[in-house]
């Protein structure tokens, strides 16, 4: 049994998912975004997804919610899934359990109010766990903790071409990829998202003419699907 199996073995007994198991065969791959909502990219994507009858997950920092309730009405509307990113994107290693369960849910007693539904699912902000932060996330409501198997590194990277490069070489059945529709509270990295809206105006049709679907991490992730 290889090293990335029993990683893959370990992280799922706490509910962590890198990407969809090997066993699943269907041509499927999950974005999902990061940070969000904004005001500004997050609309541009919506269009783009709808524009090509794909679906995707948002993890949503609940600290961005106000005054973007609109959006997640219109994401959910349009079939994607909404998920928990935390509250105020602190590094969850640097909360205790109290603090880390508090910022999962406060975030998602806000989704819920506005769509009715609290997430499922949760990225640590900056995409890194351990198997206490996952247990607490669970502890927290959150079946898993989603972590990814594509990384282009959006958020610093300025140049479209560059993010599309690395997805498209990098996307296998099954990939869970990461990016970002918003700024985080710190401001880090470039100072906009346009390159990752520009950039998924390669990926999305590319994937589509390599015949994957772009569906939710819940989607990907389901056992009972066929």
């Amino acid at each position: 049994m290889s090293t990335e199996t029993i990683r893959a073995l370990r992280a799922g007994r706490h509910g962590i998912a890198y990407a969809a198991p090997r066993r699943y065969f269907r041509r499927e791959i999950a974005l999902t975004f990061d940070d969000g909502p904004s005001s500004e990219w997050t609309p541009q994507i919506l269009d783009l997804l709808r524009e090509h009858g794909a679906r995707a997950t948002f993890f949503l920092l609940g600290c961005s919610i106000a005054g973007r309730e609109a959006i997640l009405t219109r994401a959910v509307d349009d079939g994607h899934e909404l998920a928990n990113h935390a509250f105020s994107h602190t590094d969850p290693a640097l909360l205790s359990d109290e603090e880390l369960r508090a910022e999962l849910t406060r975030t998602a007693a806000l989704v819920e109010a506005v769509v009715g539904t609290r997430p499922r699912h949760f990225r640590p902000p900056y995409a890194d766990t351990d198997f206490r932060v996952a247990d607490v996330a669970r502890s927290a409501g959150c079946e898993r903790t989603v972590l990814r198997s594509i990384d282009p590194a959006d958020w610093r990277e300025p140049d479209p071409d560059a993010i599309a490069d690395q997805i498209l070489a990098e996307a296998r059945r099954g990939s869970i990829v990461c990016l970002h529709d918003a700024l985080p509270p710190d401001g880090a990295g470039t100072p906009s998202r346009q390159p990752t809206v520009d950039a998924l105006t390669r990926v999305v049709p590319e994937l589509a003419r390599r015949r994957y679907r772009l569906v939710t991490v819940g989607e990907l992730l389901a056992w009972n699907r066929r």
